[in-house]
């Protein structure tokens, strides 16, 4: 984990937990936001948006059409500025560098190399996600 900005961005690596709804939900609660950018080589690939604790968008960032959540066409502003119909069907071939500049919209945040060098501050993420407080 490293603060950026006015962001917290935790890499978790070869894991998933992060990007699930009730990590969100509760990394966001109390007027907070989290974003998170799932990719898998097992499991669908995906952009997750919560805010106030509501998980907001779930994007299929292969297929942007494929879209979740409380508000799900809300980041479509976002999506167009990149070159990306949200009500196409059209399927994305290398979806996760159009996840990653998403979640740079979303965030203001644009993760570099520089970012992943180490000392950086890490932690185990276990169940239940309730007891994660934001900082």
């Amino acid at each position: 984990m490293r603060r950026i900005g006015e962001w917290t961005v935790a890499i978790e690596d070869c894991g998933w937990r992060g990007a699930q709804r009730e990590a969100l939900s509760a990394l966001s609660r109390d007027g907070g936001e989290a974003a998170a950018v799932l990719r898998a080589d097992y499991a669908q690939d995906h952009v997750a948006y919560a805010v106030d604790g509501q998980l907001i968008t779930d994007i299929n960032p292969g297929y942007p059409v494929d879209r979740q959540g409380a508000d799900p066409d809300r980041l479509n502003r976002h999506l167009r500025e990149l070159g990306i119909d949200p009500a196409a069907s059209d399927s994305i071939d290398n979806p996760i560098p159009a996840a990653l500049a998403l979640a740079t919209r979303i965030t203001g945040v644009m993760i570099s190399p520089q970012h992943l060098h180490r000392p950086i501050l890490g932690a185990a993420i276990r169940r239940p996600f309730l007891t994660m407080r934001q900082c």
